[in-house]
C-alpha cells in the first residue's frame, strides 16, 4: 500500500474517532499504484530468500522470519506506514548490515532493494516527484540487464 494512501487511511481514521464526517478525500493516481508493485516486489524478495533459507540455514530462516514478520505482520495503518519508514530508512543508508547480510545477501537484490527505495521516497518527500511508467520501466529493465550480464559472467566462469 502506498505511504500516501496510509497516510490518508490514519487521518481518516483520526477524524471518525473525533465524530467527524466520514468524507475521504485521497485521490487514487497511477503513482500509488506503482508504488504498491515495489513493495509487493519486496514483499516476495524477502520471503523468496526466507523459503531459500528454510532449507539451508534455519536459525537464519528463524532470523529472517522474525524480521519480516516485524515489517509486514501488521495491524494498523499507522504500524504499516511506521514499517514502511523503516524500511525505506534500511534502503537509504548504505552501511546497514540487514540490507546485505540479513535481507538480501544477493548483491543485485540489495542493490535493486536500494534502488527501489530511492523510488520510493522520492515519492514521499514535501515536494514529491510521482514514480512514473517510465522510472519503473526503468528500474526493471536495468536490473534484468544486470542480471543477464551476471548470468553470463557465471556461465562464462564455469
Amino acid at each position: 500500500m502506498s505511504i500516501d494512501l496510509l497516510v490518508a487511511l490514519e487521518r481518516q481514521g483520526h477524524v471518525k474517532r473525533r465524530g467527524g464526517l466520514n468524507d475521504f478525500p485521497f485521490q487514487h493516481k497511477l503513482c500509488h499504484d506503482f508504488e504498491s508493485l515495489i513493495w509487493v516486489i519486496i514483499y516476495a524478495m524477502m520471503i523468496r530468500r526466507k523459503n531459500i533459507l528454510l532449507l539451508t540455514d534455519p536459525r537464519a530462516h528463524a532470523e529472517l522470519k522474525e524480521h519480516i514478520d516485524s515489517y509486514w505482520a501488521v495491524h494498523s495503518y499507522s504500524k504499516l506506514l511506521d514499517c514502511h519508514g523503516a524500511l525505506i530508512n534500511s534502503g537509504s543508508v548504505r552501511s546497514r548490515i540487514t540490507v546485505d547480510d540479513l535481507m538480501f545477501s544477493d548483491v543485485l537484490e540489495a542493490e535493486f532493494f536500494r534502488a527501489a527505495i530511492r523510488l520510493v521516497r522520492s515519492q514521499a518527500h514535501d515536494d514529491p516527484e510521482p514514480i512514473t511508467y517510465e522510472k519503473m520501466q526503468t528500474l526493471f529493465q536495468t536490473y534484468i540487464r544486470k542480471a543477464k550480464q551476471a548470468t553470463l559472467s557465471t556461465l562464462a566462469a564455469t
